[in-house]
């Protein structure tokens, strides 16, 4: 069976993903200075070909290294995908933006869909029922409120974003907590709230690390699904055409012929 490697790189982890046929089989994160820890991963996995996403441009001699491995496509805002792009700035969309909007439609096909990406930024992007990826929103992530607030101001301290109750606090430390918490909630209610103005039926999904315990505290059978992007961006590289055929066991052949590029 074909395996193909999605690489998702982050600010500061890089995520991995294996898809044997239409399948995720293995996942892993490592640091995103650890270029040598990737590559032994790369190595061990054998994919027959990758697919590379990164909300920083691609560094060329990892993509070298990569693609002397495997076929390797670099995905970016631009590349052609199975939902139609109205986005009018392309070339600065973030090809995690376009790989949770081609993976939400996926899962909801014939409905509008509202994708929510709970990482460093929290993003919106919302495709319509006829399958027109309609750009969004970004606004800063819940840690990123937390330095942001402990770095502009002389005596807040820098806390841990904890997902907690209670609206008010009798503490500064969790006074703040209970701002991230209930103003990032607050946000995505009204987010939603939007997008099911405009769409009475469609549907919502979020993703990131805060996205389940977000999506438990909306209370309204939100769904969350962890591995959005990467299955995003496999989506995208079978659009491409990027499945070559399975190399023969212990060879490094490629059977047939196929390349992604």
């Amino acid at each position: 069976m074909v395996r193909h490697l999605v690489i998702d790189a982050g600010n500061t982890r890089i995520k991995l993903g294996l898809f044997a046929g239409e399948g995720l089989v293995e996942h892993g994160v490592l640091p995103s200075d650890d270029p040598l820890g990737l590559f032994a991963v790369v190595q061990a996995l054998r994919p027959d070909a990758i697919a590379w996403g990164s909300v920083a441009r691609a560094d060329d001699a990892i993509l070298e290294q990569l693609m002397a491995i495997a076929p390797t496509l670099v995905i970016t805002g631009a590349t052609p995908a199975p939902v139609r792009n109205a986005y009018t700035t392309k070339d600065t969309l973030g090809a995690d933006r376009l790989a949770n909007a081609v993976a939400a439609a996926a899962l909801f096909p014939g409905r509008a869909v509202l994708a929510v990406d709970l990482g460093t930024c929290i993003t919106y992007d919302r495709v319509d029922a006829t399958g027109a990826y309609l750009g969004g929103a970004i606004t800063p992530g819940a840690h990123m409120r937390a330095k942001a607030m402990h770095a502009y101001s002389a005596r807040l301290p820098l806390v841990d974003h904890i997902h907690i109750h209670d609206h008010f606090a009798t503490s500064t430390a969790g006074a703040l907590q209970a701002g991230i918490h209930h103003g990032v909630l607050g946000e995505l209610r009204t987010f939603i709230a939007s997008h099911t103005h405009h769409s009475p039926d469609g549907a919502v999904v979020l993703t990131g690390g805060d996205a389940l315990p977000f999506a438990r505290g909306m209370k309204s059978g939100i769904f969350a699904h962890p591995f959005l992007t990467l299955e995003g961006y496999r989506l995208i590289l079978k659009h491409q055409g990027c499945y070559p055929a399975p190399r023969h066991p212990g060879t490094g052949t490629d059977v047939g012929s196929g390349a992604a590029g």
